[in-house]
């Protein structure tokens, strides 16, 4: 068996020594920012029961996420130098483009996880916000009890 040259072998040591998995790159990251939910709920709610509703998605329902998503793209940057919200305004943008080219059935479960993904890292997490189809049931109970 021969040996290894005696160079390599300090020089696998000297990068296993240093590579310790403990580097911090906070640094380079964008500070994340929380916009505060109550300001952005009509829009947050309007979103989920388009996205979330079991119901076929028609050219209407399509068109209708898109420009809402698109528009809540264009007001989270605003007002703010954020980088953090300047790149998810992009990916919500981004969203918009695919909800224009949804299939009419089923809802992609994609397209949720990637709503629900986007806004829980915009938005403090509450109550109101759906997380399904039946989430969707109380909120027209509650708006019909109202008219």
């Amino acid at each position: 068996m021969k040996s290894l040259p005696l160079g390599l072998l300090l020089g696998v040591a000297a990068a296993a020594s240093c590579c310790r998995g403990d580097a911090d790159f906070s640094d380079a990251m964008p500070p994340v920012v929380t916009l505060r939910a109550e300001d952005y709920q009509a829009e947050i709610m309007e979103i989920d029961r388009l996205v979330f509703d079991d119901a076929p998605f028609t050219k209407e329902r399509r068109e209708a996420l898109s420009g809402r998503v698109e528009a809540l793209a264009a007001r989270i940057p605003q007002g703010s130098d954020s980088k953090f919200l300047k790149l998810e305004a992009l990916e919500l943008r981004r969203l918009a483009g695919i909800a224009k080219h949804l299939p009419s059935e089923p809802p992609p479960a994609a397209l949720a996880n990637d709503w629900m993904r986007l806004r829980n890292n915009l938005f403090e997490d509450r109550a109101w916000m759906a997380r399904s189809a039946a989430d969707l049931e109380p909120a027209r109970r509650s708006a019909a009890a109202g008219r």
